[in-house]
């Protein structure tokens, strides 16, 4: 009887031996600076408010669904301020309620339906992705830097048609620089 359970405990121990004889060790190396501080984001542009105007819900029909046009864009600034030497871009990751049809769309708590908002960098007219740091934009250490933005209406999807209501969309922001 003492044999079988001699001969389990030298088959576990066996056991466990092998598996320490299959582990590799490695290590992980961390790295990244903490710099002194970054830019000052202007009072005036911590809460930005963009109106738009009455729009006829035709008029969003004939876009594709993530498209705008000029005439259904606004532009609105954020304005830098302090930025130490040493960083000279500024990029934007816009965060909010975005469509599961058309995922660069942001939708927020509107009445119209199958609208939502596209922001896009001014000078490029490019469309910053949601959720991603982009838009890069040139700043200068210690002078004021305003980044201009369009926000323009578009439709969340092409098959269905826009229906008039409110325009409601909240959109955080976050900037890094480089």
């Amino acid at each position: 009887m003492n044999m079988k359970k001699l001969s389990a405990a030298v088959v576990v121990m066996l056991g466990l031996g092998v598996s320490a004889a299959q582990a590799d060790d490695g290590s992980l190396n961390f790295t990244g600076e903490v710099s002194a501080s970054s830019c000052s984001v202007a009072a005036t542009s911590t809460v930005v408010p963009v109106n738009f105007d009455s729009y006829a819900a035709s008029s969003l029909n004939t876009m594709a669904a993530g498209g705008t046009s000029a005439s259904l864009q606004k532009p609105f600034s954020i304005t830098l301020s302090a930025c130490p030497e040493g960083l000279s871009v500024a990029k934007i990751k816009l965060d909010g309620k975005t469509s599961g049809i058309t995922p660069n769309v942001f939708v927020g708590n509107s009445t119209a339906r199958y609208v939502g908002i596209v922001i896009s960098d001014a000078a490029t007219n490019t469309v910053i992705t949601p959720k991603e740091f982009g838009g890069a934009q040139e700043i200068v250490p210690g002078a004021t830097n305003t980044l201009n933005y369009l926000v323009g209406l578009t439709k969340t999807t092409t098959e269905s048609a826009a229906v008039a209501g409110t325009i409601d969309v909240p959109v955080t922001f976050t900037m890094s620089y480089e």
